[in-house]
């Protein structure tokens, strides 16, 4: 059961979410009465919103589905005369979130089972708090709505989708620890960025649209989606150029090896296995980020050596041809803006860290974890058989504290091991 439970985490959650949205659409008092025209806008627009996910630090999120059905959880709005239970409410979410996933499928788009499990016990989670649990006969939703301030009901509100986001994103993250082994505490370091400011703008739609309905109706959701629109048409865009330099730089660092300077896969090796010791070493994202670039670039400097290095192997090369891949590395990468605060990461790859122990030269963490990186690959040129592991194990304690920091190495040992 555990081993399944770590294979599928997301199949989980969404097995869960199967169940909780059938008990729920049984039970609920879904007739012509409950299709009012509120009811209708929002069923519509959280299957379009469906259609149009994004992912983001390896979550995928719908913010134009949350945000509508946020909306119908918190808004007082009456069907056939009455307010609509829990049950109701949920069921027409669960059953838009299905015919919104099933569209994307037949549309040739992946759906993501763990994520749509996540978000639909998320929205449950919110619903629960404001129509099924009751205060001396009275509900959440009465409250807000009853003799308090508005300033009070819209607190409240917020409140409620707030406590939903939080559990979408745990279980989100609690798939990403299961599933895929990362560290618990790194997976929820990655919430940051472009994720919070979309999840902010997401789960204040749905208390606005709770408060705008009573004056302007329907008419609240596509006007208070906007907001939302927007802020996910600028994060797409950032997105988007995150990747083309990311394309970018990847094209950039194989130039050592298209030219023959370098050994195949050298490169990618080392980035990979950087990133894994700075996540060893817990190094939040945006420092990983660096250190992955720092890594692919590494080796760019090659290109202006007079005579090259044999198969482009740095670990026994002599201080001047160090210090030209350096210079020539360091020129290369300063002339982009956009890649400038890799210069001096790249200046200190070559630095032994004896240097930070007899003379206090500041050496960033990430240049001594490429330099690891860089020597591992060097010595066992990609093989991971137990010998060769250990043969690169051995050459690197050797020069343990001299060119290499025992911390790096360290970690190291916990990735290949």
């Amino acid at each position: 059961m555990i081993a399944a439970l770590r294979a599928r985490p997301g199949l989980v959650l969404f097995v869960l979410a199967i169940v909780i949205g059938s008990v729920a659409a049984l039970r609920a008092e879904l007739d012509e009465g409950a299709m009012t025209t509120f009811a209708l806008v929002s069923v519509i627009a959280m299957v379009l919103g469906e259609q149009l996910p994004m992912q983001i630090s390896r979550q995928t999120l719908a913010p134009l589905m949350t945000a509508p059905a946020l909306g119908l959880a918190l808004t007082p709005a009456a069907f056939d005369g009455a307010r609509p239970s829990a049950s109701t409410v949920l069921a027409l979410i669960w059953v838009s979130i299905l015919a919104g996933g099933l569209i994307a499928r037949a549309r040739g788009h992946s759906v993501v089972e763990g994520s749509i499990g996540a978000r639909f016990l998320g929205l449950a989670a919110t619903v629960l708090i404001v129509r099924g649990v009751s205060f001396d006969g009275r509900t959440l939703l009465d409250v807000a709505f009853g003799d308090v301030q508005p300033a009070t009901a819209a607190f409240l509100l917020l409140v409620a989708a707030v406590a939903g986001g939080l559990v979408e994103r745990v279980l989100e993250a609690l798939v990403a620890w299961l599933g895929e082994g990362r560290r618990l505490s790194r997976v929820l370091a990655d919430e940051g960025g472009p994720l919070t400011r979309i999840a902010a703008a997401t789960l204040t739609a749905g208390p606005l649209i709770a408060l705008a309905y009573p004056v302007v109706g329907w008419v609240a959701i596509p006007l208070l989606l906007l907001p939302v629109l927007l802020a996910y048409v600028a994060i797409r865009r950032v997105l988007a150029i995150r990747r083309a330099l990311g394309e970018a730089l990847l094209a950039m660092s194989r130039l050592s090896e298209v030219t023959g300077l370098t050994r195949p896969g050298h490169t990618l090796r080392v980035a990979r296995l950087a990133v894994a010791i700075g996540q060893e070493m817990d190094l939040d994202a945006p420092a990983l980020r660096q250190l992955e670039r720092t890594a692919l670039l590494h080796d760019v400097g090659q290109l202006g050596l007079e005579e090259p290095l044999r198969d482009g192997v740095t670990l026994h090369a002599g201080p001047e041809a160090q210090e030209r891949i350096a210079v020539v590395g360091t020129h290369v990468v300063g002339s982009s803006p956009q890649l400038a605060t890799l210069v001096p990461l790249l200046d200190h790859v070559r630095t032994p860290f004896r240097r930070s122990r007899e003379f206090g030269a500041h050496i960033p963490l990430e240049s001594r974890i490429v330099r690891v990186a860089n020597a591992w690959d060097d010595i066992t040129e990609g093989a991971r058989s137990p010998r060769v592991r250990e043969v690169a194990l051995e050459r690197l304690h050797l020069g343990l504290g001299y060119d290499y920091d025992p911390d790096v190495v360290t970690a190291l040992e916990q990735v290949v091991g």
